[in-house]
């Protein structure tokens, strides 16, 4: 039971330690009352790291943690308090266990029972200390006082746990070859992001992926002029898509960037992707995503990083394939056409970019571009012979995301030249000096019912 009643101080009160313990409890619980109305789930590690050595050894030990127990209870292991006793693994594991989770433990406080004892060891919540402290105003006049340590223990799985406050800590993992390690994807209880190695690099895959796929959607945005992108009507789920993606990585950003925000800051922002992204999802609803669990995060993380990295992948059917031609000798670019499909009832274009005017590019390529399969281009080149015909589109279809600074030219996909492509199951295109660093692509249209 919480003590919200403050004291009376009033004109003749007999002072008594009770009147001071009273007040504290009462500062103490007000405390926690408004920290958990305002904050969800305030409890949990800010800072946590294991010993390493020890751990291969059989011990578990803790080096550095701080953080809040469930019942509001600070603690910061080393500054204000001691680590807790180190504790020896092997006894624990029971015969064919892989895995032992270990609690960081208090004991309750007890509302009218015993909550301070004078020993080295107890069950009480606290240990009666007694420590030097000067004056802070004069920096004189050292005197001993008697403080409360708190009590902090470790405990296996097995161990009784009741009547403490407890975090779980850690996953502890029997290897093949009988030592100890940590469970990599073991998240405790947090109250920081930051506190958990795992979870960290969960989120900056996380912002990696998004910044991905923003960079592949953004690709395919027709352009209207230097700083304006326009969508046609075939292409508005990609556009929703790079939509729901670009409003999401400035949040991941953050998160990754401060890593000080509360896990479930992290969980709504992943829970509110991947909401928007089973629009596009044959298989996932919103209803299939987790729910957040503060002591068992884990699984929950994992999970919901799994979907979303699903839906992320999901690729908005689309009737166009681009294929960028690369530099294979000099003046030839060239690629391959894997697919048989490709090349039945489609429309092709090439598109092309070049460190010259618009003007030059439009009047060379036709006149100058040789396109052929790569087996043939060489010969094509030498012979002087025409390749597959060039037609300037000054309106390319819509399916097509036009670029700045590309012209796009029509195939005629009929002739001996074609032919050779067709057999190849390959395209190449020689493009002599006249058009400096050109860029290439092939566009493929395939039929809607493909």
């Amino acid at each position: 039971m919480k003590q919200l009643k403050p004291v009376l101080w009033t004109k003749g009160t007999f002072l008594t330690p009770q009147h001071l313990q009273v007040q504290d409890r009462f500062i103490e619980d007000a405390l926690n009352f408004r920290l958990q109305a305002l904050k969800f789930c305030p409890w949990g590690f800010r800072e946590l790291a294991i010993n390493a050595e020890l751990l291969a050894e059989g011990q578990f030990a803790v080096t550095r943690a701080t953080g809040i127990f469930p019942d509001g209870l600070l603690f910061e292991i080393p500054e204000a308090d001691p680590p807790p006793p180190s504790k020896s693994l092997e006894e624990f594991f029971e015969p064919g266990a892989k895995d032992l989770d270990i609690y960081l433990a208090i004991p309750d406080y007890r509302q009218r029972g015993l909550n301070v004892s004078t020993g080295k060891e107890g069950g009480t919540r606290y240990l009666a200390e007694v420590t030097a402290f000067r004056d802070e105003n004069t920096g004189a006049s050292e005197k001993p006082i008697q403080v409360a340590r708190k009590n902090m223990r470790l405990l296996a799985d097995s161990e009784n746990r009741e009547g403490s406050s407890v975090l779980r800590i850690a996953n502890v993992e029997r290897t093949p070859a009988g030592t100890f390690q940590l469970n990599p994807r073991f998240i405790p209880p947090l109250i920081e992001i930051g506190a958990s190695e795992y979870l960290v690099g969960l989120l900056r895959g996380m912002v990696e992926l998004l910044s991905a796929r923003s960079t592949q959607l953004s690709a395919g945005r027709r352009q209207k002029n230097q700083s304006l992108a326009d969508f046609t009507a075939s292409d508005i789920a990609n556009f929703w898509l790079l939509y729901t993606v670009n409003s999401s990585f400035p949040s991941f950003s953050h998160l990754y960037e401060s890593k000080m925000g509360h896990p479930e800051e992290l969980y709504a922002a992943m829970i509110a992707l991947g909401g928007a992204l089973t629009t596009f999802s044959q298989k996932l609803r919103p209803r299939d995503l987790p729910l957040y669990v503060h002591d068992s995060l884990g699984p929950v993380f994992s999970e919901l990083d799994e979907k979303l990295r699903s839906l992320l992948e999901t690729v908005v059917p689309t009737n166009l394939v681009s294929l960028p031609l690369k530099l294979t000798q000099e003046s030839i670019y060239s690629t391959a056409i894997d697919h048989d499909k490709y090349l039945v009832n489609t429309r092709m274009y090439l598109a092309v970019s070049a460190e010259t005017s618009e003007e030059t590019v439009i009047q060379k390529v036709p006149q100058l571009v040789k396109v052929c399969s790569a087996t043939h281009i060489e010969h094509l080149v030498r012979q002087a012979l025409p390749g597959v015909q060039l037609r300037h589109l000054t309106s390319p279809p819509s399916a097509i995301p036009v670029k700045l600074k590309y012209q796009y030219f029509a195939l005629n996909q009929s002739g001996p030249a074609w032919e050779a492509v067709n057999r190849a199951r390959n395209f190449a295109a020689y493009v002599p000096g006249e058009l400096p660093n050109p860029t290439l692509e092939l566009l493929i249209l395939l039929p809607q019912s493909s």
